[in-house]
């Protein structure tokens, strides 16, 4: 017997509170076989009517054809460390008190710079995997090495090619489950340049409303999310009552989640915004957003336009906080080309949050080179602007991005002695959106090589794809006296 499916001709989806709505099918269309061969599906032992029991030690449960759910116990330090001390005061694990500086945490970042270092750590290592699939064994491996040792670690990963699906949810949770940290799983290296330059940038309404109005967002940030939230929310849940992660293991412990953080590197980091908002500001969830404590987001990309990013800014969370004003960290490596990106050509974007800066030293003439550089940019881009202000007449807008350019221009002679992380807290010197396709076809890739050669390594790129690589966060945001995410040296 042939399973048989009917296509749909048109399948583009709008989205809104509560449904889903699709384009209508081609009544004429014929029977056309599935492109994998047919077999059981257990059904999701936390989904409505499963009468499938969870299987101790099965793993992974296969939820379909391409949604993966697996779990895993992280190792204890003694695993960790054959042939020595379990422990050792001067360096391993990473942060003895990882769990208390989690839960007691009210400042973002703290004054230690623990948080970011292991936000950025853990969302490094949510790349971990084989054959496009996830790795939760690493990624509760490196958690135990930074202090969450016999954590409990799961992912939810599904991937649709078509639609560029490719959405990997880690949730890791400590042994006595008062904290948990939901880090999303980026673009796959070999995988960077045909999603960047996904042709998937139409808005698309999202499912939440901020002050009364729907507002669009990137439709591919957006799917990659709503791909696995259901099983993400489910397991919150079970975090949120003192439960672990794991379905298979019951009973309670604690008094439930005490901090919640979100996090996660280039697409991850979009995904993480979108599901900060989606906590927030939807009243079904807000029970689990009053656990939020902070958002940590590395190279990551604007995910909607300017009337978004406002009304993020502008509208209060639970208890009146503005969290995503104040307690989504935005960290951006030297000449990140991502957060950049969609570049302006495709529309207009806009960052929220607190913009953190890394700057490599650089000498008077790198600085200077920069200056020419990045003016020369500015320039180029100029006539375009002109031409879209005369069509929109908008010459105040106009004047606005010139002045803001010529800022931009200017900031790194102003900064030229400032290496390291900085807070931008002045909008106009955020990281600016990308004038022009350009910067992604042309400028980003040629720094990306130019870095691999000595004689060309300091020419002073406007965006570089080599500076997105998570390692680079990684390294710059540990704090003084940590030597690597894995403790002990030899």
């Amino acid at each position: 017997m042939c399973a048989v499916l009917r296509p749909h001709a048109n399948n583009c989806t709008k989205v809104a509170i509560g449904h889903v709505s699709r384009g209508r099918g081609d009544p004429g269309a014929g029977p056309v076989p599935l492109p994998f061969p047919l077999r059981p599906i257990r059904t999701h032992p936390e989904w409505p009517g499963s009468d499938a029991p969870p299987v101790d030690g099965e793993r992974p449960r296969w939820c379909g054809p391409s949604m993966r759910d697996s779990h895993v116990k992280g190792p204890g330090f003694a695993a960790l460390r054959p042939c020595k001390p379990e422990t050792d005061p001067s360096s391993f694990p990473v942060y003895p008190d990882l769990v208390e500086r989690l839960v007691e945490a009210k400042q973002h970042p703290d004054p230690d710079g623990v948080l970011p270092h292991v936000m950025a750590t853990c969302s490094a290592y949510a790349y971990a995997g084989f054959q496009q699939g996830g790795d939760p064994d690493t990624v509760a491996m490196i958690m135990a090495r930074l202090g969450l040792d016999e954590n409990d670690t799961r992912v939810f990963e599904q991937r649709v090619d078509a639609l560029y699906i490719a959405s990997a949810a880690y949730l890791v949770q400590d042994k006595d489950r008062r904290v948990a940290i939901l880090c999303y799983r980026g673009t796959q290296p070999e995988d960077i340049i045909s999603i960047l330059t996904d042709a998937d940038v139409r808005p698309e309404m999202l499912s939440v409303e901020l002050e009364g109005r729907r507002h669009e967002v990137h439709a591919g940030f957006y799917r990659n999310v709503r791909a696995t939230r259901h099983l993400v929310i489910a397991a919150l849940e079970r975090a949120l009552r003192g439960e672990s992660v794991n379905p298979a293991e019951h009973g309670t412990k604690g008094d439930g989640l005490e901090a919640l953080y979100l996090t996660g590197h280039s697409l991850g980091a979009a995904m993480a915004a979108i599901m900060a908002i989606t906590l927030v500001h939807e009243p079904r969830y807000r029970h689990l957003a009053e656990k939020l404590k902070g958002v940590y987001t590395f190279g990551q990309p604007m995910v909607g336009g300017p009337d978004l990013a406002r009304a993020c800014e502008d509208t209060p969370g639970p208890d009146g906080t503005h969290v995503l004003r104040d307690r989504l960290l935005r960290y951006i490596f030297d000449r990140d080309v991502v957060p950049a990106l969609p570049p302006r050509p495709v529309g207009p974007y806009a960052p929220f949050g607190r913009e953190f800066h890394y700057r490599r030293p650089r000498d008077l003439m790198d600085t200077a080179l920069t200056l020419a550089a990045d003016s020369a940019i500015e320039a180029l881009t100029l006539p375009g602007d002109v031409v879209r202000a005369a069509v929109d007449r908008d010459w105040s807008g106009l004047g606005l991005r010139v002045t803001e350019g010529t800022r931009r221009s200017l900031r790194p002679l102003l900064r030229s002695h400032a290496p390291g992380w900085t807070e931008v807290a002045e909008p106009g010197l955020h990281y600016p959106q990308m004038d022009s396709l350009a910067g992604l076809a042309v400028v980003a890739p040629l720094a990306f090589f130019a870095t691999r050669l000595a004689l060309t390594r300091t020419i002073p790129f406007k965006y570089s794809f080599d500076d997105h690589g998570p390692g680079h966060y990684v390294n710059s945001l540990a704090p003084p006296g940590v030597l690597s995410e894995f403790g002990d040296v030899l």
